[in-house]
């Protein structure tokens, strides 16, 4: 294929990576819709379930969804503020993680490093497809 269209073809792993956020929203929604119509059952006497926590981590959870679904179909639609946005999110992982295991330095948490490995990985590749996230044009 060639002229503007190639330039513009979604790379493969954009959209696994599209397709990875769009499937954990669909799950961050499902969890929190049954943390918000679950959270009644903290109301029966010895449930042992704290209603309250399960109502407002239900919709922590649906806000959460709500968005990486947004920014899901951002990403299959390459648009801009969606590269920035999983750019922005990968540097959180990779300082949090990094903070956290020279926190604890005693200790080896090997899902730690597999984290760290995996968003560097992520940030690099990032970077490399910057430019098939074109800004649209305004009409």
């Amino acid at each position: 294929m060639s002229g503007a269209w190639s330039e513009y073809k979604r790379p493969v792993g954009i959209a696994i990576l599209g397709v990875l956020v769009l499937l954990a929203s669909a799950v961050l929604v499902i969890a929190g819709l049954l943390g918000i119509f679950a959270s009644p059952l903290g109301l029966i006497p010895g449930s042992g379930l704290n209603g309250v926590a399960l109502f407002s981590g239900g919709v922590l959870f649906l806000v959460l969804g709500v968005v990486l679904g947004i920014a899901g179909s951002g990403l299959m639609h390459l648009r801009r503020w969606a590269w920035w946005l999983a750019v922005g999110t990968t540097l959180v992982v990779l300082v949090w993680t990094l903070v956290r295991i020279f926190q604890a330095m005693e200790v080896v948490h090997i899902e730690w490093y597999a984290t760290e490995a995996v968003a560097a990985v992520l940030f690099g590749y990032l970077i490399t497809v910057y430019h098939y996230f074109r800004p649209r044009a305004l009409v």
